[in-house]
C-alpha cells in the first residue's frame, strides 16, 4: 500500500475481532435488506461483508442498521469501494448523515473496541472491562 493511499482515511479503524459484537444491517434503496458482517469501524465509516454477489456502485447511498450491546443507530451511509470475490461481497461505506448521538454511540464503540484489542495484546481480553 502507497503512503499516500494509507493517508486517505481522516479517522482510525478499528477491526471487529468477533462479528457477534456489532449487527449489521443494510437496506437497499428498494426497502430491501441484507445482512452483514461488520469488518472494521471508524467514527466516518465501516467495512462489511455482505454474502452474495451484490453491485453497490460507488456513490450509492443506503440506509444502515448497527446494533451494539445496549443501543442501535440507523443512518445512511455512501457506497466507498466494493469488491467481489466467489462466496461475499466486501463494501466500504462513509457514514453521510449522523447525527450527534449517533456520533457519539460510534465514537464510544471505536474506543470499546480500541481498548479490547490492546487489552488482548496485553493477555487480558475482557470486552467490557
Amino acid at each position: 500500500m502507497s503512503v499516500e493511499a494509507a493517508q486517505r482515511r481522516t479517522t482510525f479503524r478499528v477491526p471487529v475481532p468477533d462479528p457477534h459484537w456489532i449487527s449489521a444491517t443494510i437496506v437497499g434503496e428498494d426497502g430491501s435488506a441484507a445482512g452483514a458482517v461488520l469488518l472494521d469501524l471508524s467514527r466516518m465509516g465501516m467495512a462489511a461483508r455482505l454474502n452474495g454477489d451484490f453491485e453497490l456502485q460507488r456513490g450509492l447511498k443506503l440506509r444502515c442498521r448497527l446494533a451494539f450491546d445496549d443501543t442501535t443507530v440507523d443512518t445512511e451511509v455512501t457506497v466507498r469501494h466494493c469488491r467481489h470475490d466467489e462466496r461475499a461481497t466486501r463494501v466500504g461505506m462513509e457514514f453521510t448523515s449522523l447525527s450527534d448521538l449517533h456520533d457519539s454511540i460510534i465514537s464510544r464503540a471505536v474506543f470499546r473496541l480500541q481498548r479490547y484489542l490492546l487489552r488482548r495484546q496485553h493477555g487480558r481480553a475482557g470486552l467490557f472491562n
